[in-house]
């Protein structure tokens, strides 16, 4: 007997030390002294993930922790060094493996099982070290270990004797439910490990002596890898095979060692306590464990899918859903997410199938018995559903919260995404509103008066916060009658080496800039989205370095230019809508009009620039005239406040829009409809249209004086265009001399590409309480154009600039900003070109007002009817080419290179050239790779023919090595 407990003791000995040193050796003598601090560097300049890093410390931290534990308590005990090896070291080691590598970002159900095994891990290692931590007098069949370790932990006498008792059955209870579930789950693996260690093992011996490998480890002595070829790769393989070897024996082994300490625990507290005692307290952890188990199984993408599978059909069904919204989000959330949360599908998942099948020849019916069973074990890991639905999910999302799901749920996706290794797209998209990227290190606002006019330049300089590179984006807004005139690009402040702007068609310059961003290459876009809205992107920020040297830029620098008229609060200054990645503080510089100015706390984060810059000039405003060429006249005649009226006589329509979204405007929209019925509903004919969500029809009201908006049910999504087709349908014949419409911000990212016909022979005009929306798609800003409609924020100023304008003549384009603006076309005959050769110089001094009058022009002109639209579009473009303003039809891009610029000479050349598609910042996840899923599995002579590979791959890098040097 002793010979034989020799024999195991030295088992148990060499399997412990064995492995840990050989791992340690490999790891501190082979890896870390080379790529140590290296991989610091690179890890705090992001060349590579943090992730990548916090697993290799992890992983090289068990085995050391362990070892020196192993050393300190029991080198001269071999049964206690594998009680240490399989039950706590190999088990948090693979937990840790499987943590950082498969399991992402955790759910209720997943949580439960790693933290219970975990619970475990931590129970089984201080019954080791401490022994039962009840009362040990009377207390029978104490072990070895209990014996002579008497002391308890520090923190565990704090909370008593007793307690300390009850907590340890607990765990000790829950240790052999989850020392059966772990042990039967690795079972499903040990067997095919067994069998391919087996086969791979002879296999090794096979090829061993064919001296395949021969050639691969000469190549090394010839290049000085020495040392690689005898000590790492033998190191290698024997580690592996030891691996392999010892997880055969892990599940066996792991849940005898569980069950038998849970046993153990539980004699010692029934002796001391009583058996019933016991027995209660042990049924009712587990009892109380299953409950929330079985509670946390239920995931919430089941019930959410189901109730949103068809549209409610009344305002009764509407409510009911709208009640459910947390249920909704949770549920549409966890659908979108399932990749990053979950292993895998439970129809995916076939990995057991198919080892079982194809590598150990089960037949097909009980391979599949078999992987039902596992499915059944790994169920908190596995989604009950289809791939499928995560595009479900984010279509639903849409439709039922009136917003992008990104942007609803914008920490919920950042936080899975950054659960797991995953590279951003370079465009700044919904997931970076508001992040804290590129420092904003300087900002001047210089401005040139005109009288009435002003040129206006914005230069700033960004800092990249962030190792990768990033795109600047901002949504902002400017008076209507603005023209912006210019933006430049520079690696410096040098106005001599920044990057001019080209004036493009919008769609060829969309183009072009997004291809540059996904190339990489210094480019930067301006484009008009709305009568008042622009949407200004800039990239690259040249990305932070710590340790990498660069000689490349380490900032860049942005100039914007635009014209403004004057306002009676001053010179108006761009409105922020949105920004992405940028951000400001107490630290930035800021220098508006030649004086420094300081922000300090909240108003440093929040303030982009201050709504106006006070005005020197306070004269009365004046008549403005610019003649531009083709005989094309734009006056500016200033508009008196008492000027301004309110419509009479006339017929309206007004759309009012029921989405999600319109609750936060409950308000608003009561005291809009109040006013209509005051002050518009009595001079006038006012016909309402309800428009409706999937699942209702819209509701046509003749009077709107019938109509109570406090009994509206706000639910759904509805985008512009979809509304006014419904109009259009409910209408009949019925002609109008306005249409209003009655929306809020709304969603610009649910904006699709669809181009509906949307005949509208009345001006359109958009009311958005609560703010104006980032900006339209180009079908929705066509129809509101080519009306000669326009936008407001509220009812009151939408029908004062309507009846202002019919009141101030036919040739009036628009009312806005102070003036009326008018637009005339001198005959070219001999007589009126002589005429306006004449104006001409008179003109002259008004040159700076012309960019502004060419707007006013291009507005104009998008009134006129016209069978071939892109003849009409290039000639707009042509007025804003040769003035340089941006207009909704053309978008400033900057260009650094000749290759950009025959890029975009090519796509200004293509029919779609005006074609702009709707960007909705959503940004392409890349999705984790399903590991429970495969296509079929390797025999283990391929994976010895992989290895062998491997290492001709490493004979062939280090000749191409070599060759590198000698040459």
């Amino acid at each position: 007997m002793k010979k034989i407990k020799l024999v195991f003791n030295i088992i148990f000995q060499s399997i412990f030390w064995l492995w840990n040193l050989t791992f340690l050796s490999i790891v501190y003598l082979g890896i870390l002294p080379y790529v140590g601090i290296l991989l610091i560097q690179a890890t705090i300049d992001g060349i590579i993930p943090i992730e990548f890093s916090l697993t290799l410390i992890a992983l090289i931290a068990i085995p050391t922790l362990f070892t020196i534990i192993g050393f300190r308590s029991f080198r001269n005990k071999p049964l206690q060094l594998m009680r240490l090896f399989y039950g706590v070291e190999t088990p948090l080691f693979l937990l840790c493996l499987l943590r950082l590598f498969l399991l992402r970002e955790l759910t209720p159900a997943s949580s439960q099982i790693i933290a219970s095994i975990t619970l475990c891990i931590a129970a089984y290692l201080v019954e080791m070290l401490y022994g039962y931590l009840g009362k040990r007098d009377n207390v029978q069949n104490i072990s070895d270990s209990q014996s002579s370790h008497n002391k308890q932990p520090r923190f565990l006498r704090l909370i008593g004797e007793k307690q300390s008792a009850w907590l340890q059955l607990g765990c000790h209870s829950l240790m052999l439910v989850v020392g059966i579930w772990a042990a039967t789950l690795l079972m499903y693996y040990a067997l095919p490990v067994a069998v391919f260690t087996l086969y791979g093992f002879f296999t090794l011996v096979i090829e061993f002596f064919n001296f395949t490998w021969v050639s691969p480890f000469l190549e090394m002595f010839k290049y000085g890898a020495w040392a690689l070829a005898l000590i790492w790769i033998p190191l290698s393989f024997i580690l592996f095979g030891l691996t392999c070897s010892l997880f055969v024996v892990m599940p066996s082994l792991y849940g005898f060692l569980y069950i038998h300490s849970g046993r153990k625990i539980w004699q010692s507290f029934a002796a001391q306590y009583g058996k019933n005692t016991a027995l209660i307290g042990s049924l009712g952890v587990i009892a109380a464990w299953r409950a929330i188990f079985c509670a946390l199984q239920q995931q919430p993408q089941v019930a959410a899918l189901k109730m949103l599978a068809t549209p409610p059909a009344n305002d009764s069904s509407r409510q009911t859903l709208l009640a459910k919204s947390d249920a909704m989000r949770a549920g549409l959330v966890n659908a979108y997410l399932s990749p990053y949360r979950y292993l895998s599908t439970v129809v995916e998942n076939n990995h057991i199938y198919e080892i079982y099948k194809n590598s150990l020849n089960l037949p097909d019916g009980a391979a599949q018995t078999v992987q039902h069973s596992y499915n059944f074990l790994m169920s908190p890991f596995l989604y009950q559903g289809s791939s499928a639905d995560v595009e479900k999910a984010e279509k639903l999302y849409g439709e039922f919260f009136d917003t992008e799901l990104q942007k609803g749920d914008t920490e919920s996706v950042k936080h899975a995404v950054q659960s797991t290794f995953n590279r951003e797209e370079a465009q700044a998209g919904l997931l970076n509103v508001n992040e804290e990227k590129v420092w904003l290190q300087s900002q001047e606002v210089t401005v040139k008066e005109n009288g009435d006019w002003a040129d206006v330049q914005l230069y700033e300089v960004y800092k990249n916060q962030t190792p990768n590179l990033q795109e600047v984006f901002y949504y902002f807004s400017l008076p209507e009658s603005a023209a912006v005139t210019g933006v430049w690009l520079g690696d410096t402040g040098d106005l001599k080496k920044r990057f001019a702007f080209t004036v493009s068609p919008r769609g060829a310059a969309q183009q072009v800039y997004k291809q540059q961003v996904v190339e990489r290459v210094d480019p930067a876009l301006l484009e008009q989205i709305g009568p008042k809205q622009y949407r200004l992107r800039a990239f690259p920020i040249p990305a932070k370095r710590e340790f990498t040297q660069t000689e490349g830029p380490t900032e860049m620098h942005l100039w914007l230019t635009y014209k403004v008229m004057r306002l009676p609060q001053g010179w108006a200054m761009p409105v922020l809508a949105e920004k992405r990645n940028i951000f400001w503080n107490q630290n930035t510089r800021r220098t508006i009009a030649g004086k420094e100015v300081k922000y300090s706390g909240k108003e440093a984060r929040e303030t982009w620039l201050p709504p106006f810059l006070p005005a020197a000039a306070q004269q009365p405003l004046t008549a403005q005239q610019a003649i531009l060429p083709g005989g094309n006249i734009i006056s500016a005649k200033p508009v008196a406040d008492a000027n301004y009226s309110l419509p009479q006589g006339k017929k309206f329509a007004v759309i009012l829009d029921t989405s999600r979204s319109m609750v936060a405007e409950k308000k608003e929209v009561k005291e809009t409809f109040e006013w209509l019925k005051a002050n518009a509903a009595s001079k006038n004919a006012v016909h309402l249209y309800v428009a409706s969500a999937a699942g209702m029809p819209p509701k046509f009201v003749e009077n709107v004086r019938n109509f109570e908006a406090a009994k509206v049910t706000f639910y759904g999504t509805l985008q512009l265009k979809d509304m006014l087709q419904q109009f259009a349908q409910l209408r009949g014949d019925k002609s109008y001399d306005t249409v209003f419409l009655v929306s809020d911000r709304h969603s610009y990212e649910l904006s699709d590409d669809r181009k509906p016909k949307l005949s509208i022979s009345a001006p359109l005009w958009t009311v958005h309480l609560g703010g104006l929306p980032p900006g339209y798609d180009d079908a929705t800003l066509k129809a509101i154009q080519d009306s000669g409609g326009g936008v407001a924020t509220d009812m009151k100023e939408a029908m004062q600039r309507v009846a202002t304008t019919a009141a101030s003549g036919e040739s009036t384009v628009s009312v806005v900003d102070g003036y009326a603006w008018s637009y005339a076309k001198t005959p070219q005959s001999k007589k009126t070109a002589k005429s306006a050769a004449v104006a001409e110089p008179k003109n002259a001094g008004n040159e700076g007002f012309k960019p502004i009058a060419a707007r006013q022009l291009i507005t104009a002109l998008s009134k006129q009817k016209t069978s071939n639209q892109l003849t009409q579009l290039d000639a707009m473009h042509a007025v804003a080419k040769n003035f340089k303003v941006v207009t909704p039809y053309s978008s400033m891009i900057v260009l650094v290179n000749d290759a950009q610029r025959e890029q975009l000479k090519a796509a200004e050349a293509k029919s779609d050239r005006f074609d702009r598609e709707v960007e909705s910042g959503k940004e392409q996840l890349s999705k984790p790779n399903n590991p429970l899923n495969v296509s079929g599995v390797p025999e283990p002579e391929e994976w010895l023919l992989l290895a062998v590979g491997a290492i001709g791959l490493l004979a062939v890098f280090l000749r191409q090595r070599r060759a590198k040097m000698v040459g």
